[in-house]
């Protein structure tokens, strides 16, 4: 048995959020979040303004709004996001466009927070200098 999937078309709008429990592809235009216990995969030529949620997400449209990927993001060649991204890994195809904070990594947080928005970490603006000089440190040659 194939897992259930959803597909919004590319002559479809739909504003309001989307919480499916299965896999999500858009090829239209979403204004709201998307919250999917499936992959995530958002076209050429769609967009979405809002958050996503899924454990894949696919980025070849446009995101406006911050992403929460349990697993991978993948920014294709043609994939513009405009938001925060909180992901296990991530991959940007040369073209491919982030404009915004990532936190990245098994401890970068995954689940959403109340309203499904993620609570990303504030970016530290502290910096800790070297006990040593760099070049110190170096072997000679």
């Amino acid at each position: 048995m194939t897992s259930p999937q959803n597909f919004i078309s590319e002559d479809t709008t739909i504003k309001g959020s989307i919480t499916t429990a299965s896999t999500l592809t858009v090829a239209g235009a979403i204004e709201g979040d998307i919250n999917a216990g499936g992959d995530v995969e958002i076209l050429p030529d769609a967009s979405v303004k809002g958050d996503i949620s899924g454990p894949a997400v696919t980025i070849s449209g446009r995101v406006e709004g911050r992403i929460n990927a349990s697993g991978r993001l993948l920014i294709t060649a043609k994939g513009l996001v405009q938001g925060d991204i909180a992901v296990r890994s991530l991959l940007i195809e040369e073209g491919g466009t982030l404009q915004g904070q990532c936190s990245m990594g098994a401890g970068a947080p995954t689940r959403p927070v109340g309203n499904g928005r993620t609570a990303l970490p504030t970016p530290s603006t502290t910096m800790t200098p070297p006990s040593a000089p760099v070049a110190a440190r170096l072997p000679e040659r």
